[in-house]
């Protein structure tokens, strides 16, 4: 006899009748349901990676700027967003959990017959009781964990819902906090939504509302599993649907949504559902999270977009540190927008000083102190490094309570004594790292020293090992100091065959020769700056790019100033242009931004110079670096100090050897103070049109039909070159005024065609040796634009004749002012 008959009659009204051919309905929506919930697991952790331990003016990001220090070759990695929704407890079960089913799990065919809960198959003949049906093993889940893992391994997703069909009419389980518990119910539960069978999982949320109804436990997270699977297929429609229903007695609370959201924030299709998911919503919690979160992908525009959305839902910024970064980028690119009162605090730091308190007068605890020694007749003492040694190694004393006192007293730097004091204590990478911030955080730092370049190198690397060796060595930390006495140990180390010395010895003489190699290349590259020695210039560049060391800011300062002093207006010699635009190439490649006056210089001189090829190809490469080019931080671009917003620039004017800021590359071009923007302003966009058509057409040029318009004639003409170029720049995302393209052509149109003749001895020659009609000029130019640039020839016509007159009429006026006459067309012939 089947129990589920006899379930079935005791259920009693109020609870919910479990059985798949009586449909139940909706239970009423509440926001809030009963308070009884599971522990909350472990969540993943936030991908926002990318912020340092480390903030520079006690908010800055090191990963937003550049920064030319001792390079120690570790790479900060971005932690992508999983799309997939993973379980956040392991799947692989151990024998021992199945106890005393565990010789169960080992025979198929009792496991077989146990599993045919209709007795149709293998049980038909099967003359005892199921196990699943005994009194005692009613609420057994192992027992059908068992069963499960059988069904799953022979039968797949079929074997997973036949499970459910056995257990669904009996309603007898419902742990969820047994060892096997939550891979039992997840197996469940993803079999259905693989099967996409739509009963299958409304009769989960049915039996899970019986287990939250009747025994005050949830189904383990239905809530965030459902959601996700409909959100990574894309069944928008889906998603709302269960989340109302799922959201009365199942949400997980704003941590997990919040955690749920930021796994699919960067994906745009969905940006309207997850939208919908946030309206809906209880809780309204996202901004201190998810901004950050998408700002530090580099999808800036999202983060953007979310900003707008948290703050109609008065999801203001808690936390100002995780902030900070997104709204400097947001105030200073996007100055029209306004800021709300909590979003204005988190970034200013010094907005309410008044003018008097312009610029501060730095006193420091240490200065306090000797003012009241000197007040009270006390005498100065100063700071011991082997009396704090011994305070900060002694174990009676914590090392929070160290440090704080350490504080308190005003010592504003500890020696290396003191350092190797506190690594001991810690004894591990991670914790000579989080020591090493807390120093920092409280406005103490260390003696710099071979010592400490040493301990941090081992402690970035993670090698405890050598790190320990290092900290329980004899060796004084001045020791390291002194070249001469590393050598004499690495020699005799290796004669007493001591390979623990030798090889510490060996890692503190790469430290060391790391940093002479980079301050020796950074002093000779001043050198060949200074004598102009280019060759030698782009030689150690090279080197040095392969060596993995930087220039540091002075070096960068000189090569641009020398650049653009030598380029007096715009007006540079081809030797010095190809040097320096090699140059800016190579510092580009290390990633070293330049600045946007440079490449405008460059941009100037080639254009005037008439030198197409290496116009086309320079400006198709800046457009590429600042909208696709992946740099080693994905998502982000570096840009030049000089080239920033005020808001973001002037956090930052108290960094030493700052060569750059990382930007988001998906900044919309059209952005003012965009790079490209900058770059590529009027001014330059005028220049190149207007020397393009200084050039004559070629005799090869003339030689092709003047109907036969195709990319062969307009690769010919620099004027129509010209065109192509814009329209491939404007398709590789730089913004372009169609309109105030077509009016920088139509004035050198006018040149070629209008009425009179030019004053200009190049303008006469270019206009002499046109020998295209105004439809054949027409032609050639909407072809190159690849559809009509230009209005149609009769209305073209009638503005090159209006704008010619208002030209003549200038241009008599100017010759009438210096005492000349207008050029006649026979005596310029």
């Amino acid at each position: 006899m089947r129990l589920v008959s006899i379930a079935l009659r005791d259920v009693k009204p109020k609870c919910f009748v479990l059985h798949p051919r009586f449909p139940l309905p909706h239970r009423p929506f509440q926001l809030y349901g009963r308070d009884t919930r599971l522990p909350v697991l472990g969540y993943i952790k936030d991908a926002r990676s990318y912020f340092s331990a480390t903030p520079l003016n006690g908010s800055e990001n090191p990963v937003d700027v550049l920064l030319s220090r001792l390079s120690d070759n570790l790479q900060t990695t971005q932690n992508v967003p999983v799309q997939t929704q993973k379980p956040k407890f392991p799947l692989v079960q151990k024998t021992e959990s199945f106890k005393k089913w565990r010789a169960l799990l080992t025979d198929p065919s009792r496991l077989a017959v146990e599993s045919d809960f209709d007795r149709r198959g293998p049980s038909k003949t099967w003359p005892y009781l199921l196990l699943v049906d005994r009194f005692e093993n009613r609420k057994d889940l192992t027992l059908w964990s068992c069963l499960l893992d059988y069904q799953k391994r022979v039968n797949g997703d079929a074997g997973v819902q036949t499970v459910w069909r056995g257990f669904w009419g009996r309603k007898t389980l419902y742990d969820v906090q047994s060892p096997l518990a939550r891979v039992f119910w997840h197996t469940i539960l993803e079999a259905a939504l693989r099967l996409k069978d739509d009963k299958f999982l409304e009769n989960i949320w049915v039996y899970s509302e019986w287990m939250y109804d009747r025994h005050g436990v949830k189904w383990p997270q239905l809530y965030s599993t459902v959601l996700s699977h409909f959100l990574q297929t894309h069944q928008h429609q889906y998603v709302l649907q269960w989340q109302l229903r799922l959201t009365p007695n199942f949400y997980p609370g704003a941590v997990e949504f919040s955690s749920m959201i930021k796994q699919f924030a960067d994906n745009r299709e969905l940006y309207r559902t997850l939208e919908s998911l946030y309206i809906a919503n209880p809780d309204h919690q996202l901004y201190d999270t998810l901004i950050p979160y998408l700002y530090d992908l580099g999808a800036s525009q999202l983060a953007i977009k979310w900003r707008r959305v948290c703050v109609r839902h008065d999801d203001v910024p808690l936390a100002p540190v995780p902030v900070r970064p997104f709204l400097r980028f947001f105030q200073g690119y996007f100055p029209h927008e306004s800021l709300l009162p909590e979003e204005s605090a988190a970034i200013s730091d010094s907005s309410y000083k008044s003018a008097e308190d312009a610029e501060p007068i730095e006193i420091s605890r240490e200065f306090v102190n000797r003012v009241h020694g000197g007040t009270f007749g006390i005498r100065v003492k100063n700071y011991d490094d082997k009396l704090g040694a011994k305070w900060l190694a002694s174990s009676w004393v914590s090392l929070d309570i160290g440090i704080s006192a350490i504080s308190a007293l005003g010592i504003e730097q500890i020696g290396p004594l003191s350092l190797q004091s506190i690594a001991l204590r810690e004894g591990t990478s991670e914790g000579v790292l989080n020591r090493t911030e807390q120093l920092r955080s409280q406005g103490i730092t260390i003696k710099d020293s071979n010592y400490l370049r040493l301990v941090l190198y081992l402690a970035k690397v993670k090698d405890d090992e050598l790190l320990l060796d290092l900290l329980n060595s004899d060796f004084h930390p001045d020791v390291f100091d002194d070249y001469e006495l590393q050598t004499r140990l690495i020699i005799s180390t290796a004669k007493s065959e001591d390979w623990t010395t030798q090889r510490l010895m060996l890692v503190a003489r790469l430290v060391t020769i790391e940093r002479t190699a980079r301050e020796a290349a950074n002093y000779l590259a001043s050198v060949h700056i200074l004598r102009k020695d280019r060759q030698g210039l782009t030689s150690l560049l090279d080197d040095m790019r392969s060596m993995e060391i930087t220039l540091n800011q002075e070096q960068t300062s000189l090569i641009f100033d020398s650049f653009v002093n030598e380029a007096k207006s715009t007006f540079l010699s081809p030797d010095s242009l190809h040097f320096y635009l090699s140059i800016c190439r190579q510092l580009m490649s290390m990633e070293i931004p330049v600045p946007v006056r440079c490449w405008r210089k460059s941009l100037f001189c080639l254009a005037r110079q008439n030198r197409m090829d290496d116009l086309e190809k320079l400006c198709v490469e800046l457009v590429d670096r600042f909208t696709s080019y992946q740099f080693s931080r994905p998502g982000f671009v570096p840009v030049h100090p000089e080239d920033i917003p005020e808001p973001m620039r002037k956090p930052l004017s108290g960094v030493d050897n700052l060569l750059g800021v990382y930007i988001p590359l998906d900044l919309p071009t059209e952005t003012p103070l965009h790079p490209l923007r900058q770059i590529f302003d009027n001014k330059l966009l005028r220049t190149i049109v207007r020397y393009s058509f200084h050039s004559s057409v070629d005799e090869s040029t003339r030689k092709i039909p003047a109907l036969q318009i195709n990319s062969q004639r307009y690769k010919a003409y620099n004027g129509s070159r010209v065109v192509r170029l814009l329209r491939t720049l404007r398709d590789r995302g730089l913004f372009l005024h169609r309109e105030r393209l077509a009016t920088y052509v139509k004035l050198r149109l006018v040149t070629l065609y209008g009425p009179g003749y030019p004053t200009k001895r190049i303008l006469q020659a270019a206009r002499a040796s046109n020998s295209l009609t105004l439809p054949a000029m027409k032609a050639l130019l909407d072809n190159a634009w690849g559809e009509e640039f230009l209005p149609p020839v009769e209305k073209l016509r009638a503005e090159i004749e209006d704008r010619g007159q208002k030209e003549m009429s200038r241009n008599k006026r100017y010759l009438q002012r210096i005492g000349k006459t207008t050029p006649q067309l026979r005596v310029v012939l």
